[in-house]
């Protein structure tokens, strides 16, 4: 950063254990050193175990934070207030402290969404194929069907899949989900996302589906953004399916923290600027890593 740190740069950071892989501390700093701000952002390795201890000093000593694995279940019992679409979601990624209180948010959701609008994907009225069930595709989920998509979920465990469908139907008021297992899927879908972890470090080499789902799909949104392309990327392009990884996601949900922060929108000619800009010193200055590791 081009800015010193004195006594009034405010502290912000993210919280996971482990949290040496995460982006997020480049790309809030980042911004903050485009936008000439006396900020700064941190990682700060955090366990299980001390969770509940380290929230005093969370609260005490930072302007709000970021929440990673394993984490964004579990706070949600020290915090103060939780907005309404983290409840939905039942996990917190941010949180804002505000007058002594600790306020949760989720904004996997707008930078899932957003990340759509930016390509120009509409998904109403589209059959949308959603792997997995875990948090990713919980957020997912409830935003395929406030967009108006026709969902369909498919998971190696039935079970899961129909305790999301549950929860979606639930929160959403959603009729006629579909749940699927993997091995019966059929190709045809309008867009396929991965809500999995499979294409990451370990799983580099494999896919969340089989190639001949790929088939007759305009479109595969990977919520996995390291490596920056996937095999099921690779093999999409293959098929001519438009595809995307999660970089936008990750950079949008970011945006939508800070805005929470600092309590003021970004312009959108800024926006794609610091998009810009911070994919290509990310991307460019890590590829290889990104590409290697996972």
């Amino acid at each position: 950063m081009n800015n010193r740190i004195n006594g009034k740069t405010a502290l912000y950071g993210v919280i996971g254990y482990p949290i040496s892989h995460s982006m997020s501390p480049e790309i809030h700093n980042t911004i903050f050193d485009l936008r000439k701000e006396n900020r700064i952002y941190l990682p700060l390795s955090i366990s299980p175990e001390t969770l509940k201890d380290a929230m005093m000093m969370l609260g005490s000593s930072f302007k709000g934070f970021n929440v990673t694995i394993p984490h964004k279940e579990k706070i949600m019992e020290y915090l103060d207030e939780i907005d309404e679409k983290a409840r939905w979601y039942g996990a917190v990624n941010t949180v804002k402290v505000e007058d002594g209180k600790l306020i949760g948010y989720n904004t996997d959701g707008y930078g899932f969404t957003r990340s759509m609008v930016e390509e120009g994907v509409s998904l109403e009225g589209k059959r949308i194929l959603l792997v997995g069930s875990g948090g990713a595709a919980r957020i997912a989920g409830h935003e395929i069907l406030l967009q108006g998509g026709l969902l369909t979920i498919a998971n190696r465990s039935s079970d899961r899949s129909h305790r999301l469908k549950e929860v979606l139907e639930t929160n959403i008021g959603a009729k006629d989900i579909k749940t699927m297992d993997l091995n019966h899927i059929e190709s045809g879908f309008d867009c396929i996302i991965n809500g999995t972890p499979l294409g990451m470090a370990p799983w580099v080499e494999e896919m969340p589906v089989r190639e001949e789902v790929l088939k007759n799909s305009p479109w595969i949104f990977d919520m996995v953004y390291n490596p920056y392309e996937t095999k099921l990327m690779r093999l999409g392009k293959t098929y001519g399916c438009g595809v995307k990884n999660g970089f936008s996601m990750l950079f949008y949900q970011a945006v939508k923290a800070q805005e929470i922060w600092m309590g003021k929108m970004f312009l959108e000619d800024e926006l794609y600027k610091l998009h810009e800009e911070i994919e290509n010193y990310i991307v460019g200055s890590r590829r290889e890593d990104i590409e290697s590791i996972g």
